[in-house]
Order: structure tokens, then C-alpha cells, then sequence
């Protein structure tokens, strides 16, 4: 466990209905709120008196009913209900069904979100480099983002501003800012509207909009890595320097993969692949990385990597924008 429990006892007097009595291998017994489960590992309960308690899934020998909560399992399904941890497994129990299964058959457990406010995330990023040499460069980079978890969708907005300030040369600034709303479907299948739009000086872009959907689905799904698959159409309207706007249609053929270790540290990868549907000689690539780990609450060092790649980008312009960042990340 992170959070190194002794025996504890915390009584009834916690006073709330929705309390769950977690009892762990070593004879501790938690008495608090169920807020989640990450990944089929790590169960976090709020109580009265220690705050949130990380205890490990594995660890706990016994659960007595507690509020509805949402249960997903590794497989995509999710079901809704009070759950109770015995030698018969996990069971969730429904307003007119009981489902009893494995615990490690568990992928994730969340509250349910009565209000707006309860399902709303919001995070900071921010970044510098300084490469010194003949061309001092300093690169500081800053982003935001706001997302919503629903009942069987959840939706985003982020942005992303990197400056590359240079001492001999004209400065560089890249901008993105994305929305992304993904409804799920069952066994892991999930449908998605995209909106992005994007400039770019390293690749002379004034502006794109990209605006379409896709369809996929989680094809690897375990504690500590998964991978997803999916593809789409996609509307590109796209402005470089001195060039008149343009309107394609793209294909959208993409991945997303994510790792975590037994020490917090969290890698993440996305790679999309978008051929013109209408000029055969020209491919588009965006990928984007991290690798991140906690440092301490809610606060994560990170460094992040990205290329875009044109094949054929207007004469004069290039074909990559690379950059890489080191930083810090806020969620709250």
C-alpha cells in the first residue's frame, strides 16, 4: 500500500450512510466513502479523520455495502450499484439484478456524479527548456484543459501554447486548441466527434481546422497497459503564409497506448495517420508522448514530445515540427 496503514479502527461515528466497511488482510478495517478505483489497483476512500486512503485492491478481504458507485469491468461493461466484497467475489447490487464476478475481473470503480460540478476535471502544464550555443533557443510551454465524465459519455477542451524564443532569428509559436466528445458503446467500442484547430510557424501554417469523427476500440485492456485502435473521416480546412485556404478530406487512422509502472511513473502515447483522400502523395502524422510521474498529491513532473509531419507542404515550408519539454503538471 502507498499509505502504510497500522491496525485502524475509525468507529460508526462517522455518522454517513454511505459508508463502506473495508476490511484488509492485515486485520485493518476503513470505514469511509468509496471515491474510485485506477486501473483494477488502487482503491481510494475517503474518510473522516485520515483524509483519502490508498489501499491496495488485492489487499482487501471484505467490503460491506456501500453507496452506488459505477463498476467497469476489463471487458467495457459498466454496471451501477452498491457493492459487497466477500469469499463469494464482488457483487453489485442493482435496483432489480445482483451481479457477482471476480475481483480481478475489475478494471475501475467511480463515484457516481450527482451534480455537474462532481464529474468536472480541470489541469495546468507547464514547461521550459533553454538550449545554449550559438543560437540561444528558450522554449516555454503552457497548457490547460477541462474535461467532463458522464454516465456514458465524457467530453474535453485543451490547449496548448509552446514559444520558442530565440537570440538570433525570429521567434516561433505553435498553438493547438482541441474538443473531443466520446461516447461509449459496449465492449470497449466507443464513437467520437473531433474539433481541433492549430497554427504553426515552423511549418508557415496560419491556421488549420479539423473537424470530424471516428470509431475504435480498447483492444488491450489490462492493469497496467492498454491500447486503443481507431478511425475515422476527417474535414480539413487548412491556410499557410502568402497561400490561398484550402478544403480536403482526410482519412483518420490512429492509436492510443498507455503504460504504468509499479512506481508511479505513467507513459503516454497518441500517433494519427491522415492521408488525403483526394491527393494520393500527401500524408499527414501527429504524434504526441509523455512520460510522467507523481511527485507528490496532485502535482506530476513530465516531459512531453511531439512531431508534426507533412509530406507536402507548400515550397518553401518544412516537413517537421519537432519540439520536446520538461515540466510540471497540476490536476484538481
Amino acid at each position: 500500500m502507498r499509505f502504510v496503514l497500522t491496525t485502524v479502527l475509525l468507529s460508526c461515528s462517522l455518522g454517513s450512510a454511505d459508508a463502506a466497511e473495508i476490511h484488509i488482510r492485515d486485520g485493518s478495517v476503513v470505514i469511509g466513502t468509496i471515491l474510485g478505483l485506477e486501473d483494477g489497483e488502487d482503491l481510494i476512500v475517503d474518510t473522516e479523520y485520515l483524509d483519502e486512503v490508498v489501499i491496495e485492491w488485492e489487499a482487501i478481504v471484505e467490503i460491506r455495502e456501500t453507496q452506488v458507485i459505477e463498476v467497469e469491468l476489463f471487458n467495457g461493461e459498466r454496471l451501477f450499484g452498491r457493492v459487497v466484497v466477500d469469499e463469494k467475489g464482488v457483487s453489485i447490487i442493482g435496483d432489480e439484478t445482483t451481479v457477482t464476478l471476480p475481483p480481478d475481473r475489475i478494471f475501475a470503480i467511480a463515484e457516481v456524479n450527482e451534480t455537474f460540478w462532481d464529474g468536472l476535471e480541470v489541469y495546468t502544464d507547464v514547461g521550459m527548456n533553454i538550449v545554449r550555443g550559438n543560437n540561444e533557443v528558450t522554449q516555454l510551454s503552457v497548457g490547460a484543459g477541462v474535461g467532463y465524465d458522464g454516465r456514458d459519455f465524457e467530453t474535453s477542451v485543451d490547449t496548448t501554447t509552446i514559444i520558442n524564443e530565440q537570440t538570433e532569428g525570429q521567434d516561433l509559436r505553435r498553438a493547438t486548441l482541441a474538443g473531443n466528445y466520446t461516447y461509449r458503446l459496449p465492449r470497449n467500442w466507443q464513437a467520437s466527434g473531433l474539433l481541433q484547430f492549430e497554427s504553426d510557424d515552423q511549418q508557415g501554417l496560419n491556421l488549420r481546422t479539423l473537424v470530424g469523427g471516428a470509431i475504435g476500440n480498447r483492444v488491450y485492456n489490462q492493469r497496467r497497459m492498454r491500447v486503443d485502435l481507431y478511425g475515422g473521416l476527417m474535414v480539413n480546412s487548412e491556410e499557410f503564409y502568402e497561400q490561398p485556404r484550402t478544403e480536403t478530406l482526410e482519412g483518420l487512422l490512429g492509436t492510443a497506448f498507455r503504460l504504468r509502472s509499479v512506481k508511479g511513473i505513467d507513459i503516454d502515447a497518441t500517433l494519427a495517420v491522415l492521408p488525403s483522400l483526394e491527393r494520393s502523395d500527401r500524408v499527414r502524422v501527429q504524434f504526441d508522448g509523455s512520460l510522467s510521474f507523481d511527485l507528490f498529491a496532485d502535482l506530476d513532473f513530465k516531459l512531453t514530445v511531439y512531431d508534426r509531419y507533412d509530406s507536402r507542404p507548400p515550397p518553401g515550408n518544412e516537413t517537421n515540427d519537432t519540439g520536446l519539454t520538461l515540466g510540471l503538471s497540476w490536476s484538481y
